[in-house]
């Protein structure tokens, strides 16, 4: 009964004291190389280069270089590291992966690696996030769930 009321407890007080953290990509995606593996798979290098926005008002440039291994134009594995600059010139690096999924479409996760020293609270960070392509074009929404001293951080660029 003990540990029931502790989990009960920790349940609340992770959905009472978190936040909905919401950030929209749009990137172009450049093919860098692809090299057939067998008949059915490939490994394809590429770069993205976009935009973004979030839900409180901060926005900036984004770039990542990833991979990933196709076996009939199924995704095996994506994996690839990138940076999200914001306005005021801070940045974040992270890491996004996803696998089991078709290449134009399918969710993922990202999580921060590194930033600059004011943004060093958002180290750990993860955000699940859902990608769909069109042409070359990625279209992208990650929600994340955030503390409020990450919360606060965040804010406080947009001011």
């Amino acid at each position: 009964m003990y540990k029931l009321l502790i989990l009960l407890i920790c349940l609340i007080n992770n959905l009472c004291f978190s936040f909905d953290y919401e950030i929209q990509t749009h990137a172009k995606r450049t093919i860098i190389k692809t090299i057939p593996i067998s008949e059915t798979k490939k490994y394809v290098s590429f770069i993205l280069e976009g935009t973004w926005t979030d839900n409180l008002g901060n926005y900036g440039m984004m770039e990542q270089s990833s991979f990933v291994m196709l076996d009939n134009n199924d995704v095996i594995e994506l994996d690839g590291y990138g940076k999200r600059i914001y306005q005021n010139n801070q940045e974040t690096y992270f890491r996004g992966y996803r696998n089991r999924q078709e290449k134009d479409s399918g969710v993922g996760e990202t999580k921060i690696v590194n930033a600059t020293v004011e943004l060093s609270s958002l180290i750990g960070m993860r955000c699940p996030y859902a990608v769909n392509f069109f042409n070359d074009t990625a279209y992208a929404f990650a929600k994340c769930k955030i503390t409020e001293e990450q919360k606060q951080t965040l804010s406080k660029i947009s001011q």
